[in-house]
């Protein structure tokens, strides 16, 4: 299904969910089923969330949950996306555009961070104190890694690739297992203590 009809009743930029018809697209993966979320923006889609399955929870459900009125359907403009990641969830190496991302709908900090994670490169990772470096806020790791897990877009901005600086990967919206796998499909190297490599460690963004 095609579809393209929405109803804004934003004020002023805000409320930006207000008031809006969404719309979903399921992609199959091993890891399940992971679902995109958009919604026109000035008669553009805009992907809003990228969602997987976890605590039990089927994709879907989660999605209404958050989205109550959410309606399955595909728009011409994101196929070329949606192809994108469902190349990505198959192991392929792929260069996401960012055109029909929402993401200055995140806060400025947020957006810094994920801005900066997307330079990442596949089969490297960061610490969450090193990004919290780059974006020159030395000391806020902690911050930086609020706003990871607050992540609307993990796959196209690759939240996964962070780390902390012990080396454990710490958490991710699907899950740990599902992070370990992700930087596993990329080649990371990961012990049986579920640390991975430091050789793998990317020192400059």
């Amino acid at each position: 299904m095609e579809t393209g009809s929405v109803r804004t009743n934003s004020k002023g930029g805000q409320d930006l969910f207000c008031e809006k018809t969404f719309c979903y697209r399921l992609i199959a993966s091993i890891f399940g089923d992971v679902g995109i979320v958009w919604v026109l923006a000035e008669e553009s889609p805009l992907i809003i969330r990228v969602v997987f399955p976890q605590n039990g929870m089927s994709t879907t459900d989660m999605i209404r949950r958050d989205f109550p009125d959410a309606e399955e359907g595909l728009h011409k403009n994101l196929k070329k996306t949606f192809s994108s990641i469902k190349a990505f969830l198959d192991g392929a190496c792929v260069n996401f555009s960012m055109k029909f991302v929402g993401i200055d709908w995140c806060r400025d900090f947020q957006r810094r961070v994920l801005l900066k994670t997307m330079r990442i490169p596949r089969g490297s990772v960061i610490s969450y104190g090193k990004l919290a470096k780059m974006i020159s806020a030395p000391g806020a790791a902690r911050a930086v890694g609020s706003a990871l897990a607050g992540n609307p877009f993990p796959i196209i901005i690759p939240c996964h690739r962070v780390v902390k600086s012990d080396g454990y990967a710490g958490q991710f919206g699907g899950g740990n297992e599902v992070k370990k796998a992700l930087l596993r499909m990329e080649g990371v190297e990961i012990d049986n203590r579920g640390k991975v490599d430091p050789d793998t460690f990317y020192i400059t963004l």
